[in-house]
């Protein structure tokens, strides 16, 4: 009878906790899979509950969040892993009692590598973006190899490879850079093919701008902002053939600045007249 009695006192204890708010607390969570093991792994999966509370995982296995055993709950995917896309089901409901909830399931599924090779990369460095450099996607090339983009693209996503910075004195274009992403034919995305060829850089020497000014100039769609006197060098050089001019779009504060020499046509057989491009402030 002692027994019985201590048992209906619990039991009698924990319904008025759950009747008044919600103090008695028990566990919402479920298992993780194909997101990887030890040996290989899909990236790092930020979990998060209605309490905006995280959890990182990086393998395979169970997680659990804390909840209040009268309370709502929901589990998402804050961060996406790197190499896999992951969905949650059952992720949302309301405790009634103070059982655990374990029956969540995370399910990952394999993302597509987006792969550049480069070729005709003669010197310095050339960078590379894919999808406008969303999460800090990016490539850095210094020789021709092949280069992995760090996040894959989920199934049935665009990808769109571009450039990011041309190297000096040579300009480089994508082939094949732009599709969807397929788990069926990954091959598409993994032949983006980027080509290096010589071209002519574009520079300025600017004169008389005065201390604490600044002078926008332009050569196409590239912008070149300098706040000093000096040689200057415009990002993207230009193909053999191709035209050049530089003109003044914002002139410093009090003073003028007019370009000579400005214009002409890139030549790899004689590329100084690109390079000795005066800029005169006065």
């Amino acid at each position: 009878m002692k027994k019985t009695s201590l048992v209906l006192l619990a039991s009698s204890l924990l319904l008025v906790l759950v009747a008044c708010g919600g103090f008695v607390y028990t566990t919402v969570g479920g298992t993780v899979t194909g997101l990887g093991n030890s040996t290989t792994s899909g990236g790092t999966l930020v979990l998060r509950n209605e309490g905006n509370f995280v959890q990182q995982l990086t393998v395979d296995g169970p997680f659990s969040f804390k909840v209040a055993s009268n309370a709502s709950y929901t589990i998402s995917v804050a961060t996406q892993p790197a190499q896999v896309n992951c969905a949650v089901a059952n992720g949302t409901g309301t405790m009634t009692s103070d059982a655990a909830v374990t029956n969540i399931a995370v399910t990952c599924v394999p993302k597509v590598p987006v792969i550049a090779t480069v070729s005709g990369l003669t010197a310095g460095s050339l960078l590379l973006y894919n999808n406008a450099n969303v999460n800090l996607d990016a490539l850095t090339f210094t020789t021709n190899i092949a280069g992995t983009f760090s996040y894959y693209i989920p199934n049935g996503s665009a990808y769109a490879v571009t450039i990011g910075l041309q190297p000096a004195a040579q300009t480089c274009t994508v082939q094949n850079g732009s599709g969807t992403a397929s788990t069926t034919n990954p091959q598409l995305a993994a032949n983006v093919l980027v080509n290096c060829v010589p071209s002519v850089p574009v520079s300025v020497i600017i004169t008389g701008l005065g201390s604490g000014k600044s002078v926008v100039l332009a050569n196409g769609a590239d912008s070149l902002t300098e706040g000093a006197n000096g040689t200057f060098t415009f990002a993207n050089s230009v193909l053999d053939g191709q035209p050049y001019a530089v003109t003044v779009t914002t002139q410093p504060v009090g003073q003028t600045c007019t370009v000579v020499g400005g214009s002409g046509t890139a030549r790899l057989s004689n590329p100084t007249g690109a390079s000795n491009i005066q800029v005169n402030c006065i």
